[in-house]
């Protein structure tokens, strides 16, 4: 059972929130754990798109928690971005005006009253953006996930998950738009999902 569970990844991705009625990083997500190379190489990847909802996402994290996997690869949305980012850290804050896809707001500009100011993801952050880089896209590392529900998941996965448990979140901007892409600089969806299905085997390569 220890060496199962030694070979698990998830991959998550979110649903739709107000402004992005269809989300990519949802879509991207469950795309790569479907990839059929997971299971040839040893490995059961499963894929989640969480509902952009911040009391259903802490719950159904709080649930992934009670069988933690060797990593997790968390992918968000960033409309305004026109490459990747890896973030480096999840910070303790959220914002008071934006709704989520339920409409609700937070209460608290705290995710968590009297924790630190920050969680830093588990991970090799620049040489996760490389093997981005080398998947074909534009790539960087980030130390600002935002104050919206993609912030909010990060600081609860890392809350959540063991130490033992690497956990990975990376921006993705909307794709680019067909007959576009002289002008057009973001990556289109076959270009992004390429590039994070490297970074994923470069995680399935770090010991656990």
């Amino acid at each position: 059972m220890a060496h199962a569970a030694s070979r698990r990844g998830l991959m998550t991705g979110f649903g739709p929130f107000p402004g992005v009625p269809r989300n990519p990083s949802g879509l991207l997500a469950t795309r790569i754990a479907r990839d059929p190379r997971w299971q040839r190489l040893g490995w059961c990847i499963t894929g989640r798109a969480f509902p952009t909802d911040y009391a259903r996402v802490a719950a159904e994290i709080a649930d992934l928690a009670a069988k933690p996997p060797r990593f997790v690869v968390m992918l968000g949305v960033a409309a305004r971005s026109q490459a990747l980012r890896v973030e480096m850290v999840a910070r303790n804050r959220s914002s008071l005006t934006a709704r989520d896809v339920s409409g609700r707001r937070v209460k608290r500009r705290a995710l968590e009253a009297g924790a630190a100011a920050t969680r830093p993801g588990r991970h090799a952050g620049p040489a996760l953006a490389r093997a981005l880089r080398q998947g074909g896209v534009q790539a960087g590392i980030s130390r600002d996930a935002g104050r919206y529900v993609c912030n909010a998941s990060y600081w609860w996965m890392l809350g959540a998950m063991p130490r033992s448990t690497r956990v990975v979140f990376v921006h993705i901007p909307l794709p680019a738009l067909p007959g576009r892409r002289k002008r057009d600089r973001r990556p289109g969806m076959a270009a992004m999902q390429q590039a994070v299905t490297r970074l994923v085997l470069s995680e399935l390569g770090r010991p656990g």
